[in-house]
């Protein structure tokens, strides 16, 4: 192929980001030095690539960019929108970032490329200071901002948005508010949130795993470490002796990471060393993740083990279709926007069981969640929403008749007691699980009450239930939602179990106990008995 003249290659650029980046753009060089050509690393490529796929595609660009420690996603970014508003007319671009260190950095190597960029493509610069170029002939512009307590995106519009760090801004979930509201629909508009990973929950992590999921407009990027030719050491040090990366001796655990990932032993000899660096696997894992599940890690130990999550998490897959219980009819019925997802309708000889965990039904608040298992354990069907404890119960009636009178097992803590009272009392449910009250005897008979009271005690039967099948990849779990509250459900300094704070265990409590209550099931029809599986009798009201 034949060099391409002066007025070809710019011809070129404008057309093409890879091309007018190489040709016009300079970054600085990580180790310090004279700017140097902007040429894409691998990581920039694949975003590149995708970017541009989804534009094709939808006509416009909404994505979620997960990655490890200087990758360059923000440098191509800001290459992207700089390009995008140099050379065409009435656009505007707006970067937020999570602090006004980052904000200077941002800006400063924008500034980069606009004054070395050759003098004959280079618009004139208007009113401009030091978070603003507006290029006065174009009437086009870009500015970049920190995220603070008040909420930005209020009163202009945008063409292009890109959020730096997004999993670090305050108020994250206020600013994109105002942002999606100044960025329309229009085609050729674009949304990039880049971010590594910071924790289990927030805006930016609820974002990751909806698109992860396949849901939503957003779509996620993901870019792991080991892309980055430099993340690489020829050498490891080791009681206090430099050993060559050929020589080292391989964990087990290393050993797997260089078969799945295809490492190199020098890859492996910079991780080793990066991990000494900052004294913590786990930091690690969410600074420079392998996957897109070992990013987010939970604060606090967790209850379930990372490789089983994972496990889990690729055993999940789409319902087969959603839908809802009518209220005055107890009915089911199919809507695709439906609360209800079922993966497997209920058929002839098995048999169901179901858990259920109340809310109060509060908009902000906990879910009301039921959870539909079959005799093998597997997960058939799932309801999540906020609803009133006792139009809870109505759910529960008409999801038990459809699953061919499933026995439920209903948490009565709380606001659980009503939703029993209505099943029990009200609709006359045939077939809910009765636990022993020991605390209050009534003259040497047994007294039982609807429903599972979780205590201090209670609880463990539930909880380390599950944690044995998910150890041995019998959950039966097909729900992301479910996998992704056992990624924040933690053992606290006590040794309790609950969902980190700002988090949910809702669905987590539900299938507990609709597994507990088909595992004693299976264990009584096989005579093995067991404490806690009786039928209902005469004094719990069947």
């Amino acid at each position: 192929m034949q060099p391409l003249s002066d007025d070809e290659l710019v011809e070129a650029g404008f057309l093409d980001l890879e091309v007018y980046s190489e040709a016009f753009l300079k970054i600085a060089p990580k180790a310090g030095g004279t700017p140097m050509p902007f040429v894409f690393n691998r990581a920039q490529t694949h975003i590149h690539t995708e970017v541009e796929r989804q534009l094709a595609e939808a006509g416009h660009v909404r994505k979620l960019i997960l990655k490890g420690r200087q990758q360059g996603a923000s440098t191509y970014v800001q290459a992207r929108y700089y390009w995008k508003t140099s050379t065409n007319i009435g656009q505007r671009a707006f970067i937020l970032t999570h602090d006004s260190g980052t904000t200077k950095r941002l800006f400063a190597m924008t500034d980069r490329y606009h004054r070395y960029s050759p003098e004959e493509i280079r618009p004139k610069i208007g009113a401009s200071n030091a978070n603003e170029l507006f290029f006065q002939d174009l009437e086009s512009g870009y500015e970049v901002g920190t995220a603070g307590n008040k909420a930005v995106g209020h009163g202009f519009t945008l063409q292009y948005f890109h959020g730096s760090e997004t999993s670090r801004w305050p108020n994250a979930e206020d600013h994109l508010t105002g942002i999606f509201q100044a960025v329309s629909g229009e085609r050729g508009t674009e949304i990039i949130l880049e971010s590594t990973a910071n924790g289990v929950g927030g805006v930016f992590y609820d974002m990751v795993m909806e698109a992860h999921a396949g849901d939503g407009e957003y779509e996620l990027i993901f870019v792991p470490w080991y892309w980055q030719p430099e993340y690489r050491k020829p050498f490891v040090k080791e009681g206090g002796i430099l050993i060559p990366a050929s020589e080292i001796e391989l964990t087990e655990e290393e050993e797997f990471f260089r078969t799945q990932y295809k490492l190199d032993v020098q890859q492996i000899a910079w991780r080793r060393s990066k991990v000494h660096t900052l004294k913590s696997e786990a930091k690690f894992k969410e600074q420079y993740p392998f996957t897109i599940e070992e990013a987010f890690q939970a604060s606090g130990r967790s209850v379930f083990a990372d490789n089983w999550l994972t496990d889990a998490w690729y055993e999940c897959y789409t319902p087969a279709e959603r839908g809802d219980i009518q209220e005055t009819t107890k009915r089911y019925i199919q809507r695709s926007d439906g609360e209800l997802w079922i993966w497997e309708k209920p058929q002839r000889g098995k048999k169901y069981f179901i858990g259920g965990d109340p809310a109060e039904g509060l908009a902000r608040g906990d879910y009301s969640v039921a959870e539909v298992v079959d005799d093998n354990g597997n997960q058939v069907a799932e309801y999540r929403g906020h609803i009133a404890p006792d139009k809870f119960a109505d759910l529960l009636a008409g999801l038990g008749k459809m699953y061919l009178r499933a026995e439920i097992i209903c948490e009565r803590n709380n606001h659980g007691q009503l939703t029993l009272y209505r099943l029990a009392k009200e609709i006359g449910y045939p077939k809910l699980y009765t636990q022993v009250d020991f605390e209050n005897q009534a003259e040497g008979k047994e007294v039982k009450k609807y429903g599972w009271l979780t205590t201090s005690k209670s609880k463990p039967l539930v909880i380390d239930l599950l944690v044995s099948l998910m150890r041995d990849g019998k959950s039966g779990i097909r729900s992301r939602v479910l996998v992704d509250e056992c990624r924040t459900y933690v053992v606290d300094s006590r040794g309790r179990t609950n969902a980190q704070p700002g988090m949910h265990d809702d669905t987590i409590m539900a299938y507990s106990l609709a597994q507990y209550l088909a595992y004693s099931r299976r264990r009584r029809s096989r005579g093995t008995g067991g404490v806690g599986y009786s039928p209902t009798d005469d004094i719990a009201g069947y």
